[in-house]
């Protein structure tokens, strides 16, 4: 594997890597004062960020990753699991972050997150350590909330570099109000590729359908762009140019679903960087990811 080049990587991460702990199946929240077990506890890492930098390290991606981390226990261990990625760390005084994701019988999870060292991480910061590149990929907006606020002049950055930008913004801890959904189609301009969950589309847009959401969105991207909206064990929909894709999942047995939207992301974004067909990235990203969720530990390939 040729070690990235962090002067001119192909792919840039920008967002959220944190601690995930992961536990379940939960079948009812338990009520003020109780307590449940659960059989299952996993520790990684995670954010929306890390996972995306998990699946390019392990294809191979020519990727840097950039964000911060704090200077704790959890932090450290961070650091250890990521040795040998290209990761460029800025360093926190804060905690590091932690997600607690709890899976549930069938596919539905629920996340409680800390954001600890994440609510720092600015465009400030960043700005000094990002270098040209072919695509950068913007992740977990709302859990880098003050990144977000600089979204617009990321996103000038990156454009005027002429680094196309893919984003996965999440979802907004308040939910889809208007001035929410205001500000992400403000976003949307300077956006190339617009990778997000049906969920996610559906409270943005209004839509019925996943196809109705993303000839919506559509006409608010770039003249250029691919919105692709992520549908779980249905595969994904897409579209570009005027034209509709639709990409179906194969049936797997779910090992774990926490980050698959991340590695779809990572998959995509490494197969349109290799000269892929739009048609050939969703259905390598489909099949990549649904082999991750159902094996421990995660295989890509």
């Amino acid at each position: 594997m040729t070690p990235p080049d962090r002067n001119h990587p192909d792919l840039v991460i920008l967002g959220n890597v944190n601690v995930d702990l992961i536990m379940g199946p939960l079948a009812q929240w338990p009520a003020e004062g109780e307590e449940v077990l659960v059989p299952e506890l996993r520790w990684r890492v995670g954010g929306n960020a890390g996972n995306a930098a998990l699946a390019c390290h392990a294809l191979g991606t020519d990727a840097l990753t950039i964000t911060s981390v704090g200077d704790d226990l959890a932090g450290t261990w961070l650091r250890t699991q990521l040795t040998g990625h290209a990761v460029h760390w800025l360093g926190s005084a804060t905690p590091t972050s932690v997600t607690a994701a709890f899976s549930h019988p069938g596919s539905d999870r629920s996340f409680v997150t800390y954001l600890g060292h994440l609510q720092h991480l600015s465009w400030p910061d960043l700005a000094p350590h990002l270098p040209p590149a072919r695509a950068a990929l913007l992740a977990g907006a709302f859990l880098t909330p003050r990144l977000r606020q600089d979204y617009p002049a990321l996103l000038a950055r990156l454009n005027t570099q002429g680094t196309a930008a893919a984003l996965d913004f999440g979802w907004p801890d308040g939910g889809f109000t208007p001035d929410i959904r205001a500000e992400i189609l403000g976003w949307l301009p300077g956006v190339q590729h617009l990778l997000i969950n049906e969920l996610e589309a559906a409270h943005l847009t209004g839509a019925a359908t996943p196809q109705a959401a993303a000839q919506h969105l559509a006409a608010h991207l770039h003249p250029h762009g691919t919105v692709v909206i992520k549908c779980g064990a249905r595969g994904v929909v897409a579209h570009h140019a005027g034209r509709e894709y639709a990409t179906p999942a194969p049936t797997v047995q779910v090992i774990d679903s926490v980050g698959a939207g991340d590695t779809w992301n990572a998959v995509y974004l490494h197969g349109v960087l290799r000269g892929a067909t739009l048609d050939e990235a969703l259905q390598d990203a489909v099949q990549v990811a649904s082999r991750a969720i159902s094996t421990e530990p995660r295989q890509f390939r």
